[in-house]
């Protein structure tokens, strides 16, 4: 004889499991929460990374901007890195929101970048003060897509730069 409740649960989790089967292009928008909980190091193939900020406020031109460096503790004797990150988005967490950088240049494999992976962001400055204490964080991808959160050890105050050109 047929157990009825055992049918029912075997096409419950089969129904789970195709509603769990598709992808996505990219990874989905997080939360300030779930940016707030992200790690300030990863340990990826024995190498420990760490994430260094520099939020700057240029007030002439109503811009804000986060410079933002993944480093690693290795020595200069052991080699690189099998699994090169690149930078694919900065957060920055302030006390009236969460700023996503509308614009992204990532310079991880440039001379420039003396870091594991280099990036900037840059945004409108709406809301952002000069001295203010934010907390940065980034999303970084390897080579086969794979999506890692990195967040700033330390918050960060909001540096006021003059507009060079």
């Amino acid at each position: 004889m047929r157990n009825p409740g055992l049918a029912r649960t075997g096409v419950l989790l089969c129904g789970l499991g195709l509603a769990g089967c598709g992808s996505l292009g990219s990874a989905p928008t997080p939360l300030a929460g779930d940016l707030l909980g992200a790690p300030t190091t990863l340990n990826l193939g024995g190498r420990v990374l760490s994430l260094t900020a520099a939020p700057q406020l240029v007030r002439e031109a109503d811009r804000f901007r986060v410079r933002v460096r993944v480093e690693t503790s290795e020595k200069a004797s052991t080699p690189a890195m099998s699994t090169p990150l690149k930078v694919t988005g900065i957060y920055v967490f302030t006390g009236s929101g969460l700023w996503q950088s509308p614009r992204l240049n990532d310079f991880s494999r440039a001379s420039a970048c003396p870091a594991h992976a280099c990036a900037w962001g840059s945004g409108g400055a709406n809301g952002f003060t000069a001295g203010e204490d934010v907390r940065v964080i980034a999303q970084l991808q390897d080579a086969s897509g794979k999506t890692y959160w990195l967040r700033d050890a330390r918050s960060q105050n909001i540096v006021a730069k003059p507009l060079t050109r």
